[in-house]
């Protein structure tokens, strides 16, 4: 749909090369140009082409595999990090820390998992990651909030 297009961080517009472009192709392609974040692949050039597509497109075959590699190298290049420097930072030391609170709490539920512990105890590291994202996000009590700032400031006389 047009809209989980338009909520996508990058959209793969697949386009048949053996049938003629239609309005609805050149729609999407119109609709992703102005998303901003789009690869377009042209699939099926293991067939007779009938269909030009405007613009940079990666031709590939899904049958072959021929240009697969070419769509996701194209693919990791328009989403790597180093494009999206400038996209985010965090501006808040308190951020910071729960951030590395939970990513802490994640590598040691992925160190679980691969060592074979049950899945209930892997839901308590998972759990833990859980509860400094949503201090970030606000997704706690008012007495949470209460209890950090008495915890963190001198209020008296």
């Amino acid at each position: 749909s047009f809209q989980a297009m338009a909520d996508a961080d990058l959209a793969l517009v697949v386009i048949d090369l053996s049938t003629p472009i239609e309005p609805m192709d050149l729609e999407l392609l119109r609709r992703a140009k102005e998303q901003g974040r789009f690869v377009v692949a042209g699939n099926k050039c293991d067939l007779a082409r009938r269909a030009e597509i405007p613009g940079e497109a990666v031709i590939v075959s899904a049958l072959t595999g021929e240009g697969i590699e070419t769509l996701r190298d194209t693919i990791l290049t328009r989403i790597s990090p180093a494009e999206d420097l400038g996209a985010g930072f965090i501006t808040s030391l308190r951020h910071a820390q729960l951030l590395r609170e939970a990513e802490a709490s994640l590598q040691q539920a992925r160190a679980a998992a691969l060592d074979g512990v049950p899945h209930e105890m892997l839901l308590l590291d998972l759990y833990g990651a859980l509860q400094p994202l949503d201090s970030i996000t606000g997704a706690t009590t008012a007495d949470d909030i209460l209890n950090r700032i008495f915890s963190t400031f001198c209020i008296g006389k």
